[in-house]
């Protein structure tokens, strides 16, 4: 009989679940808003609302369910049976027991990870990386988050926390990123930095020739989207907007490279929504800021499952028997 995990993935907006059979099919798709904003208790009953519902539906179908897999930010500990620090986005989270919850509320064993720690199992079992031994995930949106597979198995480092990549230190010095560190990767290539080298070129721009500015003047708020579209139409400052992001963003893929010598490096997340021409500006300065014998051995590329990811994740955690709580 063909094995099946309940998943469900926590974000700070919404809570998605489903069921996903070992082979990487996804059913019993579900989306509730996650209400965050309203506390650790309404997190947790969402939780158990959403794990509920899946088994019941599970249940009419004659689906087993081997167990219960959760993608959420945040740092699992399986001995407390929950999060010990991280999630700085959902107020209260940390020191939340939500796998002994859940496992109280239903018997069955619970396994979680980090939010992009899952993610990048997802996209090695089930997405951009399959097939492949050496993976390293970088997930670029607000932040950059990371997940490393090595010789096929997720790296979690002593406490659980690898993968943190958005702070490796690339501009000594540089701008100081939320967590205090000056110069963090992630303070240039993601959100924050992406917009403040965006801006940087139009303070420049004398001219204001760039499609950039009228479409500012429609929308009023100045976005990677609207950046990213006046590139793809040749628009000359735009063009040199996401050369510089590529510039940025493959400082820090370099440095991975060189370190991890993966088979595959997959970028996901928000960002890597823009597709190929971000991906393209990228690969055009890897050669920059990576050994050329690592370089050749690496293929570098966008995710695969988009917002399932997390939904996958949680099943590879299940399937792969990592962080189980059953107590």
């Amino acid at each position: 009989m063909e094995r099946h995990a309940l998943c469900l993935d926590l974000g700070g907006t919404n809570l998605k679940g489903g069921i996903v059979s070992q082979k990487g099919e996804l059913s019993k798709h579900r989306n509730l808003p996650a209400e965050v904003e309203q506390g650790p208790e309404r997190i947790l009953q969402n939780l158990i609302r959403m794990t509920d519902m899946l088994l019941k539906e599970a249940g009419k179908d004659s689906i087993p369910i081997e167990g219960i897999g959760v993608s959420t930010p945040g740092i699992i500990d399986t001995d407390f049976g929950g999060l010990t620090g991280g999630a700085v986005n959902l107020p209260g989270w940390q020191n939340t027991p939500f796998m002994k919850a859940l496992y109280d509320e239903f018997h069955i064993p619970v396994f979680a990870h980090n939010d992009v720690t899952a993610t990048a199992l997802g996209e090695a079992t089930y997405g951009a990386g399959v097939g492949r031994k050496h993976v390293v995930m970088a997930s670029v949106g607000t932040g950059i988050g990371g997940g490393i597979i090595i010789n096929g198995r997720l790296y979690e480092g002593a406490t659980g926390y690898a993968g943190e990549i958005g702070h490796i230190v690339t501009f000594a010095g540089g701008h100081t990123c939320n967590c205090g560190v000056k110069g963090c990767w992630e303070e240039y290539a993601a959100l924050r930095g992406i917009l403040r080298t965006a801006q940087e070129h139009l303070d420049r721009d004398a001219k204001r020739e760039s499609s950039i500015f009228s479409t500012l003047d429609q929308e009023g708020e100045l976005t990677p989207r609207i950046v990213f579209d006046a590139a793809r139409e040749g628009d000359h400052l735009a063009l040199g907007i996401v050369d510089e992001i590529g510039r940025n963003t493959a400082v820090g893929l370099g440095s991975l490279i060189n370190i991890f010598d993966p088979d595959m490096l997959i970028i996901g997340g928000g960002i890597a929504e823009a597709g190929d021409i971000y991906l393209n500006a990228i690969r055009t300065h890897i050669p920059s800021w990576s050994l050329p014998d690592s370089r050749e051995g690496v293929e570098i590329v966008l995710a695969k499952l988009g917002s399932k990811a997390g939904i996958f994740g949680a099943s590879a955690l299940v399937f792969g028997d990592i962080n189980r709580y059953m107590k």
